[in-house]
């Protein structure tokens, strides 16, 4: 991961820049990084969040996210990563 902004922690990563926004139509905010944990809300595109760790989880990618803006504002939770966009770290880590 040399160069790719994320650090190595316990399982997860952390990124450099903390920026992102949903690109999906909507999305679930989930208490934890899988597609079976509980929904804490929905968020919608173009809502912004800022993230603070990286998760994977069978083949998805997962990011734990604070949203900055929209009806979630406030909410930390975990959403795929290929619903959301960091302007400044590549989240496509096929």
């Amino acid at each position: 991961m040399a160069g790719s902004g994320l650090v190595a922690a316990a399982g997860t990563s952390q990124a450099a820049d903390g920026r992102c926004y949903i690109t999906a139509s909507s999305a679930n905010l989930r208490s934890k990084a899988t597609a079976n944990s509980t929904a804490l809300g929905v968020v919608y595109k173009n809502n912004t969040c800022s993230k603070t760790e990286l998760a994977w989880n069978a083949s998805l990618t997962w990011v734990k996210v604070k949203m900055t803006s929209g009806n979630a504002k406030g909410k930390t939770g975990w959403i795929r990563a290929d619903l959301l966009h960091t302007p400044t770290v590549d989240m496509n880590l096929d």
